[in-house]
């Protein structure tokens, strides 16, 4: 790791917590601040370095973009190996913070030796149960990022005193609460009354939305890593499809799998739909193996029943692209907020089946507050309807829905708020220039 990071550029240490859904955004983030003169040090394990790729190609000709590659200290209920929770479920959630918490004092003694130790710690919400002490023994500020939807909209203050009956839960939200600012990939003009409350409970102003923002790409670095199938494979397949909005795009992000008999109904709802489409399946990780290894089964003979209408890839996907792209319609996924975020800025229908923790409260968000998706099932193990399920994905690709009508009225809203001079923008420059403020 280079140690010549200018004393003249404010210094922050950047810790993700180690899920794609997490680590992306905050990357985004880390790019925008470093246009602006700010130095960040990402400290990751080594089997999440690679996620850092394109934004170290983007800033290679300057010391804005530092590492901190720390090995992820071991846990006895860890599967071996695993550093991300794409690799495992959500039932080893706290086994992870537990084993990135011991990662404690390597960043203390990396900080005394540092010659221009960061000012703050950026910190996922995730982490603060660790981090937020780290910073408070370091003598720094913590300043609190938050990818999802968890912690906005109209339940927040409930759900904020709900959380605190959990001590481990309770104690993460109260830390994220104490941090000396808080930044949310949201903006104002979607969640103006939550943003509101948030700066209420937390009793100060310092409180950024920032999203949406441009996914960091350089050529010769894929987001996320190397996509299961070459993106310009993929590009050629939508490019063949003669109508634009015209495929439905099925993934569910990084952390779920579904079993065997939701694969059936998905891949008998697409059969019968007659929609063209492309299905990414998520390979099963540590952790989400059964006996019966059911889990990400594609339905035999499927991809011949479907071949030249659909396209199944197993594995990492070039989401972004895919959902730019002109020919896509409509998006069935699991109503993550990144998720969510990519279709709102490709301009495509969202097809909503929430599945665990903030999903759900996306959904009130998005289809029960903003009539701007449509449901089609919830929960982790519910199977669909398969005849209905198809019904819905024919029907998702009209365009006169209101749904889609009302989806596009607030991406109006989401583009101006990314633009020069729009509340998102605006808060990038602010946080900037904080920053900037903060003395060693």
């Amino acid at each position: 790791m280079s140690s010549s990071i200018s004393k003249k550029n404010p210094h922050i240490l950047a810790i993700p917590w180690p899920a794609t859904g997490h680590i992306l955004p905050m990357v985004d983030v880390a790019h925008q601040l470093a246009l602006r003169g700010i130095t960040i040090t990402f400290a990751v394990t080594p089997k999440n370095l690679y996620y850092l790729n394109p934004l170290k190609s983007l800033h290679d000709k300057t010391t804005n973009i530092q590492t901190l590659v720390l090995p992820l200290p071991s846990h006895p209920s860890l599967p071996a190996g695993s550093e991300n929770m794409q690799d495992v479920t959500q039932d080893y959630f706290l086994y992870m913070v537990e084993a990135l918490s011991q990662l404690h004092h390597p960043i203390i003694q990396w900080f005394k030796s540092h010659p221009s130790p960061p000012v703050a710690i950026l910190t996922d919400a995730m982490n603060t149960t660790w981090t937020h002490p780290l910073a408070s023994i370091l003598g720094i500020k913590t300043i609190s990022f938050l990818p999802s939807n968890q912690y906005l909209g109209s339940t927040v203050w409930s759900y904020y005193k709900e959380m605190k009956k959990e001590f481990f839960n309770g104690e993460m939200l109260h830390n994220t609460i104490e941090s000396w600012g808080l930044v949310l990939t949201s903006f104002t003009e979607i969640h103006d009354k939550s943003f509101d409350a948030f700066k209420a409970i937390a009793k100060h102003d310092r409180v950024w939305g920032v999203s949406p923002l441009l996914p960091v790409q350089a050529a010769g670095s894929e987001r996320g890593g190397p996509a299961a199938m070459p993106s310009h494979e993929v590009l050629a397949w939508l490019d063949s499809c003669p109508v634009d909005k015209s495929v439905v795009y099925v993934a569910f992000g990084t952390e779920i799998t579904l079993n065997k008999q939701q694969m059936e109904a998905l891949g008998d709802a697409l059969d019968r739909s007659g929609v063209r489409f492309i299905w990414a399946v998520k390979k099963p990780g540590k952790g989400v193996e059964n006996d019966s290894g059911d889990q990400s089964v594609v339905p035999n003979g499927f991809e011949d029943r479907v071949a030249g209408r659909g396209l199944v890839i197993k594995g990492w996907v070039p989401q972004s692209m895919i959902l730019k792209h002109r020919a896509v319609g409509s998006y069935l996924c699991h109503l993550g907020w990144g998720s969510m975020l990519e279709g709102l800025m490709g301009g495509v229908l969202l097809l909503g089946w929430p599945m665990q923790s903030d999903h759900f409260y996306n959904k009130k968000l998005i289809v029960d507050e903003l009539g701007a998706a449509i449901p089609v099932c919830e929960g982790l193990g519910t199977i669909p309807h398969s005849a209905k399920l198809a019904q819905i994905l024919a029907d998702s690709l009209q365009l006169n829905r209101p749904e889609r009508i009302a989806w596009m009225k607030i991406r109006d809203k989401a583009l101006n708020a990314a633009k020069q001079g729009g509340s998102a923008y605006k808060a990038l420059d602010d946080l900037a220039t904080q920053i900037s403020n903060f003395t060693p």
